[in-house]
């Protein structure tokens, strides 16, 4: 697939798991690493980048086929009770850049990975017009730090979506980007289940329908991607239970690598486009054909 928004209309992806899970077992001090707020992982991209690299590359070295990135909590809106609205951008910039440095340093053995840019509505108390503008700060950092797509995470019911989108859309907009915005539902497909307005859908670019991965549950998760259209399963809560589920998504596939989305009919394999930075072995350019040898004297 060339584009996530592509990828996930078509194939039932396997994303990463809690990335800060793994960060956080490494031992970190609280004034040093998190600036004084422990549980603030965003802090960590910018503190302790190796840890959070490294926990990208775990988990696509087990099969993952999309990175969110590092940025809950991440919103100005959101870092302002901690005093670090300011630090909102960086944070978010690279938040997607060490995630974007892991899917071009671990090869994709043909398949193409992508860095999902995840804001998220944290519950903020604030208008309109200041849920539009953090997303926009928040937005621009994860765009610019490579995000392939934006995935909004709004609280059902809570009126953020609309300002939300403007805000994302905005950001996009400002740095000429083409990645899409997308909308997160939690199961089944939205519109049949009327979690988004179609004026709402008519903004966004897709809808993410994302069910956390339990490897131990393979029933419900097939029952998630035939029966609910689910188009994202999340890693489970490790590497290891990453890479059980990339195998029984494989085992569920037709072609052996993803699950097709219920209305997509493919003969084909369409997954060969990846990142030149992910090949294995650079392909040779070929030997130019020798024409025919001239005789002595006369060249």
């Amino acid at each position: 697939m060339r584009t996530a928004r592509e990828a996930l209309s078509r194939r039932v992806l396997l994303c990463d798991g809690p990335v800060t899970r793994l960060a956080g077992s490494a031992g970190l001090d609280a004034e040093r690493d998190f600036f004084g707020v422990p549980g603030l992982f965003p802090v960590l991209n910018v503190t302790r980048p190796s840890l959070i690299l490294n926990a990208c590359r775990r988990y696509l070295e087990a099969g993952a086929d999309v990175l969110r990135t590092n940025s809950l909590g991440a919103s100005p809106l959101s870092l302002a009770a901690h005093g670090m609205a300011d630090e909102a951008f960086i944070f978010n910039y690279k938040a997607a850049a060490l995630a974007a440095e892991a899917v071009d340093a671990v090869p994709g053995n043909g398949r193409r990975r992508f860095v999902l840019g995840i804001i998220r509505d944290d519950g903020w108390n604030a208008p309109p017009p200041e849920i539009e503008q953090a997303v926009d700060i928040q937005a621009q950092g994860l765009l610019a730090g490579g995000a392939d797509a934006l995935m909004l995470d709004c609280l059902p019911g809570a009126g953020q979506i609309q300002p939300m989108l403007t805000g994302a859309r905005r950001a996009r907009a400002a740095l000429e980007s083409q990645a899409p915005v997308l909308l997160r539902s939690g199961g089944k497909q939205a519109g049949v289940d009327g979690e988004f307005s179609l004026h709402v859908l008519k903004q966004a670019d897709g809808v993410i329908r994302h069910r956390a991965g339990d490897p131990d549950r393979r029933d419900l998760l097939t029952r998630w991607i035939t029966r609910e259209g689910c188009n994202l399963v999340g890693g489970g809560g490790s590497p290891e239970a990453t890479a059980r589920l990339d195998g029984i998504l494989r085992e569920l596939a037709e072609d052996g690598l993803r699950p097709w989305q219920a209305w997509v009919h493919e003969t084909g394999v369409v997954d060969r486009f990846e990142p030149v930075s992910a090949w294995r072995r650079f392909p040779q350019p070929a030997t130019p054909a020798r024409g025919p040898r001239m005789p002595a004297g006369l060249s």
